[in-house]
């Protein structure tokens, strides 16, 4: 077990019992951590721990493993608020779920336009993913402060590109890189938006959780300190509102989110992204790339509703 670091939850309990809760969305999530090692933040009273693994009664310590959603619910009445999954399958060294995280600060959030501005950046983000052959993206507010751009990779054609976790890593390190550039040159056309703020001294757009952290929220699981869902939205960013993830809200309109993870966790072939970044590594190809994904991603924005 880890102590978390806030030992106090900022909100100390969810509207909805997390075990009534996830009686509910434990169907949908099932699909997601199959064949995955899990984390889960326990709360007992103010107590706020991070567990990896369950002791049997023989003293051994094993991988949290689950393979029906009747034990994401015992887990629940264990204490587990919030729910990650790795990005790893179990017996696989390279991930196989790549997840961008677009964060920000509260100049960001108190914007006017604070929205549309996520907005766009995640639209720059999932038309370059297009651009690049990727086409099941699933945006999921992420309970607190951003959202994530999970997707769902073909492991067997990522194998046949890099051999080791070491250059996996260096493949999406690169491809984030990319991201940030668009993203900084995109949104020099959006001034009447973004207006005086300086855009990327207040928001993040990274990696981490692929490539350091390892362990991603459940989409539909609760946040441990906010008690509010990592929500895969149905809408664009523009038409959501933090309110839409309270759990009580969550619950009345679950079949819909429901759709959201059917429809969008499925495996991305990925020969073109991967074939895109080799020339890009290896060969003088990166101006031409970022150029030709420029035109592509400005003309697939929109931002009317």
């Amino acid at each position: 077990m880890t102590l978390l670091r806030r030992t106090r939850p900022l909100v100390a309990y969810p509207e909805v019992s997390p075990v009534r809760y996830y009686s509910a969305v434990a169907k949908y999530m099932i699909k997601i951590v199959e064949e995955r090692r899990l984390a889960a933040i326990v709360q007992r009273e103010d107590e706020v721990k991070l567990v990896r693994s369950v002791r049997y009664r023989s003293g051994i310590r094993r991988p949290i493993l689950v393979v029906k959603p009747s034990q994401i619910v015992t887990m629940a009445k264990k204490g587990a608020v919030d729910i990650m999954f790795s990005v790893t399958k179990v017996k696989e060294e390279i991930p196989d779920v790549l997840v961008v995280d677009v964060k920000a600060d509260k100049h960001v959030w108190i914007h006017e336009y604070n929205w549309y501005i996520f907005d766009l950046v995640v639209q720059i983000i999932c038309n370059y993913l297009k651009f690049l052959g990727i086409e099941n993206v699933m945006v999921c507010f992420d309970g607190m402060n951003g959202y994530k751009i999970i997707t769902l990779l073909d492991l067997e054609e990522v194998k046949a590109y890099v051999p080791d976790r070491q250059r996996f890593n260096r493949y999406i390190s690169k491809l984030v890189e990319y991201m940030k550039e668009l993203a900084i040159r995109v949104t020099k056309h959006y001034r009447h938006i973004i207006r005086d703020l300086d855009l990327f001294s207040h928001m993040l757009i990274s990696g981490n959780t692929t490539l350091k952290i390892g362990l991603c929220r459940v989409p539909l699981s609760l946040h441990w300190s906010t008690k509010l869902a990592a929500l895969p939205l149905p809408m664009p960013v523009r038409e959501f509102a933090v309110t839409y993830s309270l759990p009580s809200r969550v619950l009345e309109r679950l079949p819909q989110y429901g759709e959201v993870i059917e429809q969008k966790w499925k495996p991305n072939k990925v020969h073109t992204m991967m074939e895109t970044l080799r020339k890009c590594i290896e060969e003088d190809y990166e101006t031409e790339h970022l150029y030709k994904a420029k035109a592509f991603v400005m003309s697939h924005i929109s931002l009317e509703s």
